[in-house]
Order: C-alpha cells, then structure tokens, then sequence
C-alpha cells in the first residue's frame, strides 16, 4: 500500500497549489447545486479548425510554467489525458460535464502542451499559423466521448493551444449546433475574442 502512495506522491512532484482553497470548495459546491448536460459534435471550419464539444473538468493544480512534458496519465471521470509512445496526447472529454477551463490547461500543461482554454467566449489569433491539421485531429466514439490527438512536436515555436467551448445553456435558443473551436495562437499574442457564436 506504501507503494501506491510513494507512488502517487513522487508523480506530484513540481506540482504547486495556485488556486486558494475557499476557491476550490466554492467551485465543488456550485457544481453539486447544478448538473449540466451537453451534446458532442465534429466539424470543420474555415482555417483548418477543428470543432467539438466539452464540458466538465475538476480542478488541479497547474505545474510550473517551465516544468518539462511528463508521461501523463490523468483518469477523470470528465476527462482524461494520456501520453502516448509516439510522442502524441490524447484526450478524451465527456459531455455531460461542466467545464473548468483551467483543469483542462493544466492537464495539459503537464503533458507539454500549453492552452488557453475559455468558455463562452470565442478567440483567433491575430498571425496565421499553418500546419494545425498537423497538430490536432478529433473523432467521436459511441458512447459518446470526444476524442483528440495532439502532437506537441508538431506545434510550431511559441505556439499555445486555443480553444472556445460552448456552454449547453449559452444561448440556448441560437439554433446553432456550433459546440467548441481549437486553433493555434502565438504565446505572447493578444487575441481577439467575442462571445458571438462563430458561423
């Protein structure tokens, strides 16, 4: 049992708390006081983005900002983030969660790939980055899961992860099925973002 917990203990290692306490208990009380639903979708869009749906993820704790990609295997029951032996991530969200945005970016962030993650609010990046068909692919699996493959080698120099997710009760009577968008942005770009639906 010892062997678990060393375990456990030694995989924790660089991991800081960043997020104050009272804010995490607020966080686990709000979300037992509601149960949002959500439906996934696949999709293309123009400059080669990749859309789906997500929603749910329970705090963690973010590594430091230099910390090297580790061999990640995180098993939620909103998500998981798993390394594999070839270099990619894979990513498998749930849509019947509620999504924290900064459980996903920190996940992550542990397995190399930096994101910034928002909800209900939708970004570009002002500079044009080719090659995302390169970086991310999505699918969809029967019982419902949205699978994504990311390959950290594959993102250009200083680039981050970007996605806006849509929220089941965000505009609920926009008839659109429009459900989340990733792209690439430049690290210390300001993005330009709007909480209009994209088309």
């Amino acid at each position: 049992m010892n062997d678990v917990f060393d375990t456990m203990r030694e995989s924790m290692e660089g991991v800081r708390m960043r997020t104050p306490v009272e804010r995490i208990v607020a966080a686990g009380r709000a979300r037992r006081r509601r149960k949002v639903t959500a439906i996934a979708t696949g999709a293309a869009m123009a400059g080669g983005l990749s859309l789906v749906v997500a929603t749910g993820f329970p705090q963690m704790n973010a590594p430091s900002a230099n910390a090297p990609a580790r061999d990640v295997h995180i098993q939620l029951a909103a998500f998981s983030v798993n390394s594999n032996a070839d270099g990619t991530v894979t990513v498998k969200l749930t849509k019947e969660q509620t999504l924290d945005p900064a459980t996903l970016e920190n996940a992550l962030a542990q397995a190399g790939i930096p994101a910034d993650i928002r909800i209900n609010e939708f970004c570009n990046s002002p500079a044009d980055i080719p090659g995302f068909d390169q970086v991310m692919s999505s699918d969809k699996e029967q019982d419902g899961r949205v699978v994504i493959t990311i390959d950290p080698a594959a993102m250009p120099a200083d680039t981050k992860l970007i996605a806006g997710i849509r929220t089941p009760d965000y505009l609920p009577d926009n008839p659109s099925r429009f459900g989340a968008v990733f792209g690439l942005a430049r690290t210390g770009d300001e993005l330009e973002c709007t909480t209009d639906l994209p088309r």
